[in-house]
């Protein structure tokens, strides 16, 4: 019976076969033919498997380091960097011969058998660092099948390698691809991973550390086994003193000192902010490679992010529970805090969901662009607009915006309507610019997300109903800080920014600045200044969306644009927070701190471009005699007004009035000042008592001009009843729940002696009469669906007045 080999036995035929095997790989892989067919690898030296991808602020503080997709986080660096001490405790831990060799060392491998059978195991290898250098660039890191075969080829390859590049070169590709663990590669990161600091600063000690780790990165763990790795450092600290590497003084100092591995930092600085470099950076489906340096401040980030914390908590319980936050360097057009919400990881508000990129509606945030284009058409800041109930026809139906507060305030010089966020004036005034030219400029500063045709907005997109990004809000913003100059928002340091290009007068942008950095300016619509004394001037707009669901404030210095936004990712509303008492608060934390790291302030605009004159502040023209207040208003430079104001006039007291008529008379030597305002105000000031005090600082009668005896030719001979609504077209649509659409009736009377007004009216609908109504004239009338005619007509047929027809759907 024949005996089977000892274990002993076999373990000596295996080394012996190792041995063979090195033998004939030194004969075989010398070659010509084998060489020939072997290939080299130098075009792999290109490669970045072994490389992770570093996001880095401006002054090169790491937000992120993204591992490769091999999950290597190699930082490679020139051999001249890696310092003397690594280099060398590497040649001597792994290839003392390697300026001696050509890719393949006899020596080593005769060194290696006599080693491996005297120790009856495998004791060492003969793999030289070229050899190694091929195996890691043939694949990638990866662990590979050790067969015969695939060594001969590593062998082959090796040889061919060094005689196409140099020593040096092999040297650093191969100490740049070296694993010690944790993800960490090359000694550049192994040394800021476990010490915290540049592998050119390594001590002795520290080098020897971190030399023997790639030998077996985990079985020689420096948390988990560091006395292993103690003592294969101290193994190859005494080998460095045999070679004369290292002086007996070095080598006892080394010994000596402790090694303390530091806890490995994986930071997480500004998530949306990087993901969003991220996607800017690398291409689909890719993580990048190298060191990406970005605009961010990461100071002024975190400092940003705790006043975000702060404010959302003070919010909790007014159902506002997300926010977002971008600053821009006005200058540059540099990014340098992004806020995408209230935390990253909290699901609950759908924290990763990045709201300075989600498209929402932005509120009253977009009107300063209406303005603008206004007063490019010779519209001034100061001139009056009517705040006043109004109808537009539209494409399926009547739009009648109101202000947010239901109240309208009449006659607001155009610097109060825009700082004081009044609805009715944008819209007109979107209404005479028209909504494609909006568009077309809303689009050429920048707002890529109105990507819907003219139409689909319609005039309300002057109060922001089509849905933008915070990026792009803060982006248009930077224009109108830059004086007209549209400069691209960006988050990469060192990109070309390219030419600014204009996209508004300088002198219409320093106008639009002028009326929203004016704290007064603000106090009618806002009913108060709002949370923006800051200490220092600030161009401030606010933004409520429909429902309360939005509340938005976006800012500027000439240094810096601040915008925010503050309400629910997934939409729910806020309990009535509004622009100014939800963001704004946030806002001015916000600016004031950004503007800690300006050592000097710019004025707001160019005092160039803007000249002041002394106006009525009521109608923004020269002052008449019977204007008490006077006041100092900008105008663009050469555009001061040359009309005089007619609104207000001298007026007696009317004796014998009755009730319901003007009590006072126009009157050139009378002795008390009122206002007459034009047509445009008549149905707002029929719902007032008449000569009530009007919305101005001196409380003066605002009366209808046509309701004043004496105010000159512009009272009409014949009387009109007009209709305000429905306009003619109109549709109404209602749902499948209801029999009847409600619908308001609404009309005014113009023209004709004052002593005849028409005191009372009737609507008449499809030839019914469905209501009647003394001034203001309304009434409310549920409508069957179908097509109907109403007609308005005085309740007194005796009176000679004009009746006012018209028709409206409901579908």
């Amino acid at each position: 019976m024949k005996r089977r080999p000892s274990r002993r036995a076999l373990r000596r035929f295996g080394i012996a076969a190792f041995v063979v095997a090195g033998v004939i790989l030194g004969v075989v892989a010398a070659s010509p033919r084998v060489r020939a067919a072997a290939g080299e690898p130098s075009a792999r030296l290109a490669d970045h498997w072994h490389e992770g991808h570093r996001v880095v602020d401006r002054e090169g503080r790491l937000l992120r380091e993204i591992g490769s997709e091999a999950e290597q986080r190699g930082r490679p660096v020139a051999l001249d960097q890696m310092g003397d001490r690594i280099v060398l405790a590497t040649l001597v831990s792994e290839d003392k011969r390697f300026f001696e060799h050509d890719g393949v060392d006899g020596r080593a491998i005769a060194r290696a058998i006599g080693q491996n059978l005297k120790g009856g195991r495998i004791v060492s290898g003969a793999s030289t660092i070229t050899q190694q250098l091929v195996k890691l660039l043939d694949a990638e890191g990866k662990p590979a099948p050790r067969t015969i075969e695939r060594k001969v080829t590593e062998a082959a390859r090796a040889q061919n390698l060094e005689k196409a590049v140099d020593k040096r070169t092999i040297l650093e590709a191969y100490m740049n691809r070296l694993g010690y663990g944790h993800g960490l590669t090359g000694p550049e990161a192994a040394a800021l991973g476990y010490f915290g600091g540049s592998a050119k600063d390594l001590s002795w000690a520290q080098a020897a550390w971190l030399a023997v780790l790639p030998r077996a990165p985990s079985f020689l763990d420096s948390y988990e086994h560091p006395e292993r790795v103690r003592l294969r450092q101290r193994a190859l600290l005494d080998d460095l003193r045999e070679e004369g590497v290292m002086s007996e003084a070095d080598h006892a100092r080394a010994v000596d000192e402790p090694i303390g591995v530091r806890k490995i930092e994986r930071p997480f600085y500004a998530p949306h902010f990087v993901d969003a470099v991220l996607r800017e950076v690398s291409p689909p489906g890719e993580r990048g490679h190298g060191t990406t340096k970005t605009t961010l401040d990461l100071v002024l980030q975190e400092d940003t992010e705790g006043l975000v914390r702060t404010h959302l908590a003070a919010l909790a319980s007014l159902g506002a529970r997300n926010a977002a936050v971008i600053v821009v360097d006005n200058e540059h057009g540099e990014v340098l805090a992004w806020i995408g919400s209230g935390s990253y990881w909290d699901d609950s508000i759908a924290g990763q969901v990045d709201m300075v990129r989600a498209r929402r509606q932005p509120g009253s945030t977009l009107k300063p662009f209406v303005y603008a284009l206004a007063f490019a058409d010779g519209h001034s800041a100061a001139e009056a607009l009517p705040d006043v109930p109004t109808r537009f026809s539209e494409q399926g139906g009547t739009y009648a915006p109101g202000n947010f507060d239901g109240t309208f305030e009449g006659p607001i010089s155009a610097r109060e309507a825009l700082a004081g966020s009044l609805n009715v004036p944008a819209v007109r005034l979107a209404a005479d610019v028209g909504e494609g030219r909006l568009l077309e400029s809303l689009r050429g500063l920048g707002f890529t997300s109105l990507d819907r045709e003219a139409r689909h907005y319609g005039l309300s997109l002057a109060l922001g109903t089509g849905e933008v990004t915070l990026r792009e809000l803060a982006g248009a913003y930077v224009a109108l800080a830059r004086g007209g100059e549209r400069m691209p928002v960006r988050i990469l340091a060192g990109e070309a920014a390219g030419e600014p290009s204009r996209v508004m007068d300088a002198a219409v942008a320093s106008l639009v600045t002028e009326s929203l950095s004016d704290p007064l300016a603000r106090v009618r619509g806002l009913h108060g200044r709002g949370p923006f004394d800051l200490g220092f001037p600030v161009a401030v707009k606010t933004g409520t969306s429909s429902g309360h669901r939005d509340t938005w404030c976006v800012g500027y210095t000439h240094e810096r644009t601040v915008a925010v936004w503050i309400g629910n990712a997934d939409g729910a509303p806020t309990q009535k927070l509004t622009g100014a008492s939800g963001a704004g608060p946030l806002f001015a934390d916000v600016m004031r701190r950004a503007m800690e790291d300006v050592p000097s302030r710019a004025p707001l605009w160019d005092e160039a471009h803007l000249e002041s004159a002394e106006v009525c502040p009521l109608t923004g023209k020269l002052p008449g005699p019977a204007c008490a207040d006077h006041a100092s208003r900008h105008f663009i430079r050469g555009r001061t007004p040359k009309e005089t104001c007619d609104w207000h006039v001298r007026a007696s007291t009317r004796e014998g009035a009755r009730e319901g008529e003007a009590p006072f008379t126009c009157d050139s030597q009378g002795s008390r000042s009122i206002v007459v305002l034009p047509e445009a105000y008549e149905g707002f000031l029929a719902a007032l008592p008449v000569g009530a005090p009007g919305h101005d600082p001196l409380g003066l009668p605002w009366l209808a001009r046509s309701s004043v005896p004496g105010c000159g030719d512009v009272t009409h001979e014949e009387q009109a009843l007009r209709i305000d609504g429905p306009a003619a077209g109109s549709v109404f649509v209602y749902g499948e729940e209801g029999d009847a659409q409600a619908v308001v009736l609404s009309a005014s009377v113009a023209g004709g002696p004052v002593e005849r007004r028409v005191s009372e009216v009737e609507f008449v609908v499809d030839g019914e009469v469905v209501g009647r109504s003394r001034p203001p004239f309304r009434a409310r009338y549920h409508a069957a669906r179908g097509d109907h005619e109403l007609v308005v007509r005085p309740a007194d047929p005796r009176l000679a007045v004009r009746t006012a027809k018209t028709s409206f759907s409901v579908r």
